[in-house]
């Protein structure tokens, strides 16, 4: 029995035996392609971060680019060029959006220089007990300040060191975001003007020419996948923003169609978009109406159409040829948000789009598996139908 116990140790060491150098140097080297990965990812991130002002632009223009392109091709079938048809579509959106910024800039500006007065009609409906209690508090205040004035003491001086002022911040970021604007533009231009000649150059320029035809493939699928999506989600939006303006307007609401494109652009935002709307639109309805059923139906009626479209509607659209994980939406728009902040947040998911879809496609080139391209699988759908 004691020999069994004495040569137990032994056994169980063995089991836990130390790695030899050969198993490390196996180990490193297996884990050093991850690792480069990691930090190129990162070096992407931080380059996109702290030169926002020249890669944001570029972005936003191939977004827009994106969504025009069926409306330039459509004037290229009638005969016009590429570059007169751009012209045209570039020039109705810019004179759309003008328009609407500027019909829609006054309701918004009234609704920002009310900020101040809405907290106190807020705390009058609800808080009343946080209102008297302020008020007692003032007065406690008033009550020490003649009680330090009449033992002699002088009162207390602050020094208050002021920073910029809320004119200045927002004059330095108009003229950013004008100079953003003025770079845009020529860029969606020149993208909606080219025809995929350059891209085809570039393509056979490639050294080893047997990847050739997968690389196309790639970038093709790539176009039509993020296409798809881009033009359906803006439908939707855009739908959605309409009957938001219209539930508002039969509800007696202000400014209705305000809030109907404000719901429509930031449907693109994904999760935090909604809620923001949510909030606006329930402000605005507590501050308007005096009845409780007439301040709960707006918020209630916008969070009833929110539900159907991300429920219903978006699943039913795209949910065939595209569905993402909420988990990689959600850490999507988080690094995208932490990278441009609104903006990022805006093009979160097309960007998750277009990685999920070229990884999608590069691992079936790693197999070497083939990469479907839109008339195969037409084909092939064509096929699995019959």
């Amino acid at each position: 029995m004691t020999d069994d116990h004495r040569q137990a140790p032994p056994a169980s060491r063995s089991r836990l035996r130390p790695i030899t150098q050969t198993e490390l140097t196996e180990l490193i080297s297996g884990a050093m392609p991850y690792a480069v990965i990691s930090l190129a990812l990162l070096a992407i991130l931080y380059t996109l971060y702290f030169a926002t002002d020249l890669f944001l632009p570029i972005f936003i223009a191939l977004f827009l680019s994106t969504i025009l392109r069926p409306l330039v091709r459509q004037l290229c079938r009638t005969g016009l060029p590429a570059s007169l048809a751009a012209a045209l579509v570039l020039t109705a959106v810019i004179g759309t959006s003008v328009s609407a910024t500027v019909n829609l800039s006054q309701p918004a500006t009234e609704w920002v220089n009310r900020l101040p007065s809405l907290e106190r009609e807020i705390r009058s409906k609800l808080w009343q007990v946080a209102e008297s209690i302020e008020q007692a508090k003032q007065a406690t205040e008033k009550i020490q300040k003649i009680a330090e004035v009449e033992d002699g003491k002088p009162p207390k001086s602050e020094v208050v060191v002021k920073g910029p002022s809320l004119l200045d911040k927002a004059f330095a970021s108009t003229w950013l975001t004008f100079v953003q604007i003025l770079i845009v533009i020529p860029l969606t231009f020149f993208f909606l003007s080219q025809d995929g000649t350059q891209t085809r150059r570039a393509i056979s320029r490639i050294p080893w020419r047997a990847h050739q035809r997968s690389v196309e493939d790639l970038i093709d699928a790539v176009q039509q996948t993020v296409t798809r999506y881009l033009q359906i989600s803006a439908l939707i939006y855009l739908s959605l923003g309409v009957v938001t303006a219209i539930l508002l307007y039969l509800l007696n609401m202000p400014n209705p169609v305000l809030w109907g494109a404000l719901a429509a652009l930031l449907g693109f935002i994904p999760y935090v978009g909604p809620m923001i709307v949510f909030c606006c639109i329930s402000v605005v309805s507590l501050v308007t109406f005096d009845s409780w059923w007439q301040i709960g139906a707006p918020p209630l009626a916008y969070g009833l159409l929110t539900i159907i479209e991300g429920s219903f509607i978006t699943p039913a659209i795209l949910g065939r040829q595209l569905t993402i994980s909420p988990i990689a939406i959600f850490l999507s728009m988080l690094v995208w948000t932490w990278v441009w902040g609104i903006p990022g947040a805006l093009l979160s998911v097309p960007i998750l789009v277009v990685l999920l879809t070229a990884l999608r496609h590069l691992i079936l080139i790693a197999r070497d598996q083939p990469v479907l391209r839109k008339e195969d699988e037409s084909t092939s759908a064509a096929a699995q139908e019959s």
